[in-house]
């Protein structure tokens, strides 16, 4: 499966959401920001960091890759969310980021409009505040919901998926579990969507 996470707007998580899936999933990430922190987490031969002239690679049907993409829609981008399965757009339930999430939507969706909203750094009433925006928009997206945690932010010193983590147990296993089930409900809505499995 392809997966591009997609927005605008920096700071509304594109890369953290990238990061885990990518460990959860064990997919390669492709990234056009040459500044990222990727590298720090993922091995070598997980990670493509275009550089600025560089196309995105063409790439099998079935190949498994998560695009982390920011910035204006370029020919780069155009080409990556045209060949996802799927395009996750984060957003924050702050008037901005919102904003810029219904420019992305407009941008991506006449390229591809298999696309899902992450209601991401999520307080309680942020599904319902998004909900809202997007249906006054006419927009039908499916939105999953990651809340703000510890667990994501952590991600680059830990070096492990939340999954994993959970897994592990102890006291950052039982506070992360959370914020894994909203990650696991995620991965679950891509894969009945797709009609792949795991």
């Amino acid at each position: 499966m392809k997966i591009t996470v997609y927005n605008f707007k920096g700071g509304v998580g594109k890369t953290s959401i990238s990061v885990n899936l990518s460990l959860t999933l064990d997919y390669g990430i492709i990234t056009n920001d040459i500044y990222s922190p990727l590298e720090k987490v993922l091995p070598k031969e997980k990670l493509l960091k275009l550089e600025i002239d560089q196309d995105v690679p063409s790439l099998p049907d079935n190949y498994n890759v998560i695009f982390d993409l920011g910035g204006h829609v370029d020919k780069r981008a155009i080409k990556a969310i045209k060949m996802s399965d799927y395009v996750l757009i984060p957003t924050t339930a702050e008037f901005l980021d919102l904003q810029l999430a219904i420019n992305t939507i407009e941008e991506v969706k006449s390229y591809n409009n298999n696309i899902i909203i992450v209601a991401n750094k999520a307080d309680s009433n942020a599904k319902t505040i998004i909900t809202s925006v997007l249906r006054a928009m006419k927009y039908d997206y499916p939105i999953a919901v990651i809340k703000k945690s510890k667990g994501i932010t952590n991600l680059f010193s830990d070096k492990l998926s939340i999954s994993s983590t959970v897994k592990g147990g102890g006291l950052k296993g039982y506070h992360y579990k959370p914020v894994k089930e909203q990650f696991d409900a995620l991965i679950k809505l891509l894969i009945k969507k797709s009609g792949r499995k795991k």
